[in-house]
């Protein structure tokens, strides 16, 4: 499967062949017709989409970023720009791409991308005439998964980057004169749910299974299951693309109470085993089940406590200051009531601190996630959790709350604060008495909005890339001068003969551009060479062992 940047390279050395004796080879052709002229070819280039799609947000991604920028774990090591991501004062995000962890939005990027070529590749095969089981049997099963893959890579770029290609199957890669061009995000999430609808109509013109080999589940998906899965995805990505609360109100809330009504009712998760691909470092390594590389952040449990603790660690203007306190809590989740140093439901108590004072006491914390424990263990081996009903149910309470139903908002949050949590119902008026949960950063009981916020924070945690990033984002509680999205990475903007700029640090949300590439024939020539041992130099770059 080809990747945008090889896709792009014969366009960039096409322009600059004035500029002096470029010697370059065309990465996009080797043999298509060759490569993919069988069915299970075409076949495999299309299902393989989904587990690029993965990787693209569960392996080596920005999806650990973007947790530490939001505040839901926190750690002061370097992996995976941790520490310079979710330090304070924020600062922008180094999108020189020989920066240590350039790797974290490259990876995110060029697997999307990984799985929107692959997809095109496979389509255009199709379209030449090649059919997919006995008498073309399972083609129409084959375009359906297609569109749906092509939906969620679209989504995750649209809701990462500030801008992003559009590449489908009807995309021309053959004339260098009319390559695909940046669009910004809002585009690209529009070409996001027009495939979640192709995807959803295609489910309902007959039926057909989609192998669990190819979704790393436990278990085969019916038509009817993909189509619900389509739907939850589509409504996710409704409110996950908004980038301030302006965005996020302006959302169609009954277009996503529609589509989560038709979502899915039970749990998807994927299922990493010797033979599976589904395994997922946010769960290990970015907070919950590994207690050296991370923690869940203070900021994010500190709206439970009743000692005051919370109120004076954010009442510290001085981040150096802050140091770690105890969470006297009645919510079962996290301690048994009123007992800060016992485990909880879905979190555990860690008397140790592991991380280097010298990078700030801020970063210290003594708890962590309990839910995946058992994966971290086990090396990965498990049962990892993706898109719970659970996170359907608060999409749907935000819905509820913002058209003014908010009894039945109230309902949705406390099907979880009381049955999981143990804590008072929540009202329309909010949280009440001399411990309410939760509690706002200087002391006052939750209104109904900051309970929804709180409880959806605890019980979707770590399920999947970016949820908590975008919510926070969305909500207009990320950390003051958190970058809001990030630059399209800095080694593509190399390819493409473009200024690398980024952002965060400073401003609404962005900061001025702070590096700039000086261009020159040898250089293009050299570059465009490296890309064929980029998928080497990619594997080599990151030892996930080390913390550092």
């Amino acid at each position: 499967m080809k990747l945008l940047r090889y896709l792009m390279v014969a366009g960039v050395a096409a322009t600059f062949a004035s500029c002096g004796d470029l010697e370059v080879v065309n990465l996009n052709d080797p043999d298509r017709e060759r490569a993919i002229s069988t069915p299970n070819d075409v076949e495999a280039l299309i299902s393989g989409s989904f587990s690029s799609w993965w990787s693209s947000g569960h392996y080596n991604t920005v999806g650990i970023t973007m947790s530490v920028m939001a505040d839901a774990h926190t750690s002061s090591w370097g992996n995976f720009a941790m520490r310079e991501m979710g330090s304070e004062p924020r600062v922008a995000y180094n999108n020189d791409p020989a920066a240590n962890y350039a790797y974290v939005t490259r990876n995110t990027w060029r697997d999307s991308y990984r799985a929107l070529s692959g997809i095109r590749d496979g389509l255009v095969s199709i379209e030449g005439g090649i059919e997919l089981g006995e008498n073309g049997a399972d083609t129409h099963r084959a375009k359906a998964f297609a569109a749906l893959v092509q939906g969620l890579a679209l989504a995750r770029l649209a809701n990462t980057f500030d801008q992003a290609f559009v590449i489908d199957e009807t995309t021309s890669l053959d004339d260098p004169n009319n390559l695909p061009q940046l669009q910004p995000y809002q585009d690209v999430h529009a070409a996001a749910l027009a495939k979640f609808d192709q995807a959803i109509a295609m489910a309902g013109q007959g039926s057909f299974t989609i192998p669990s080999s190819w979704v790393g589940d436990g278990g085969a998906w019916s038509n009817t299951r993909f189509a619900q899965l389509a739907h939850g995805f589509k409504a996710r990505a409704m409110i996950s693309v908004a980038r301030s609360p302006e965005e996020r109100a302006a959302v169609d809330w009954n277009a996503v109470l529609n589509e989560v009504n038709q979502a899915h009712t039970e749990d998807f998760n994927t299922v990493y085993d010797d033979v599976n691909w589904a395994w997922d470092r946010l769960k290990v390594h970015g907070g919950g089940a590994n207690d050296i590389w991370a923690r869940m952040d203070l900021r994010m449990l500190g709206p439970a406590d009743q000692s005051g603790g919370y109120q004076a660690w954010e009442g510290e203007p001085n981040p150096e200051l802050r140091a770690p306190f105890l969470i006297d809590t009645d919510d079962a989740r996290i301690t048994e009531p009123g007992n800060p140093t016992s485990d909880g439901k879905l979190v555990r108590y860690i008397a140790a601190h592991f991380f280097r004072p010298e990078r700030g006491i801020y970063h210290f914390s003594n708890y962590n996630d309990r839910r995946w424990r058992a994966v971290a263990l086990n090396s990965y081996v498990g049962t990892n959790g993706v898109f719970p009903v659970a996170e359907l149910d608060f999409i749907k309470a935000e819905a509820l709350y913002r058209l003014g139903d908010l009894q039945g908002a109230a309902d949705l949050v406390n099907k979880y604060r009381v049955t999981n949590g143990e804590l008072p119902p929540v009202t329309t008026a909010g949280t009440s008495g001399a411990r309410c949960t939760p509690r706002t950063k200087t002391g006052e009981c939750g209104d109904l909005f900051e309970a929804l916020k709180y409880d959806k924070r605890i019980e979707v945690y770590h399920y999947d890339y970016g949820v908590e990033f975008f919510d926070d984002r969305g909500w207009g509680d990320l950390v003051k001068n958190t970058a809001i999205h990030f630059p399209v990475p800095g080694s593509e903007l190399d390819i493409l003969l473009m200024e690398i700029y980024t952002f965060g640090g400073g401003g609404p949300g962005s900061a001025p551009r702070i590096w700039t590439d000086v261009m020159d024939p040898e250089t293009i020539r050299w570059r465009a060479d490296a890309l064929k041992e980029y998928d080497e130099a990619i594997r080599a770059e990151f030892n996930p062992g080390l913390v550092n």
